[in-house]
């Protein structure tokens, strides 16, 4: 019995989970203009010295916490919440 109710549980989360992750909505779609604000705000950093964050998270890191407050309003809000951490 107790192995039964332990059974429904893990049904009941593993359904739970995949409701939770699925939006059918289209609001969830970047458009066009998102997308390229998003870019230009890396092309930013890496005409600053940077780089890309995927050849060297390190040191994008480090430099993305000198450079922060010089970046644009949009790109220092997506930058937070990507890399965010208590010292930007």
């Amino acid at each position: 019995m107790k192995n039964f109710f332990l059974l429904i549980g893990m049904i009941y989360l593993i359904d739970a989970q995949a409701s939770i992750e699925y939006m059918p909505n289209e609001l969830s779609k970047a458009t066009v203009a998102e997308v390229e604000r998003n870019r230009s705000c890396f092309r930013e950093l890496a005409v600053q010295g940077c780089g890309d964050p995927a050849e060297d998270p390190q040191h994008f890191r480090s430099c993305l916490n000198h450079v922060h407050s010089t970046l644009g309003e949009n790109c220092k809000k997506m930058m937070s919440d990507l890399y965010g951490s208590k010292k930007l």
